[in-house]
């Protein structure tokens, strides 16, 4: 008894363990997660989940099909009308993922291009911040530069003037 209840706690822990192991969404390994690695992520996940209702859908369509033909071969008509309904019903389901998931992949494709354009926008205006910041800079430098050469002129005026007049108590 101590065993199996030690086994059905193990097989708990394990499975809490591996449903809890999260993928990382840091592709590169450098301890940050970018906008460019969310997006891959969301993709995975949508791309997952995709697949994942588009099988289950088909799945289901052809589980009712064969049943149909079950029922068919067995010659039973009550079994036989219900078999053609939940094949219809599952063709309906089938056909609607399949619409639904065409529209959900126009949409992530609409969004992806949205972050694209997201994207450029910041860097057009990151340069441009960058380019007035160069240009701010460069006029400050070229005026502290105005300054600088106006002031050595002034000292070199004054030190002129000194001398001259140092030369001329001299004489």
């Amino acid at each position: 008894m101590r065993r199996l209840a030690y086994l059905a706690l193990m097989a708990g822990t394990l499975t809490f363990a591996a449903c809890s192991n999260n993928p990382s969404k840091d592709r590169n390994n450098d301890g940050e997660v970018s906008a460019g690695e969310h997006l891959d992520h969301a993709h995975d996940q949508m791309d997952e989940a995709a697949h994942q209702a588009y099988h289950e859908a088909e799945d289901n369509y052809n589980k009712a099909k064969a049943e149909l033909d079950a029922a068919i071969k067995k010659g039973d008509k009550n079994a036989e009308e219900a078999a053609r309904k939940a094949l219809a019903d599952a063709e309906v389901a089938w056909e609607k993922t399949k619409a639904n998931l065409k529209e959900a992949g126009d949409k992530v494709e609409e969004g992806f291009n949205d972050a694209v354009d997201a994207t450029k926008d910041a860097a057009k205006k990151t340069s441009d911040a960058i380019e007035n910041t160069a240009e701010k800079t460069g006029d400050k430098i070229e005026s502290g530069a105005q300054k600088v050469g106006d002031a050595a002129k002034d000292a070199a005026d004054k030190t002129k003037e000194k001398a001259n007049q140092l030369k001329k108590s001299l004489q």
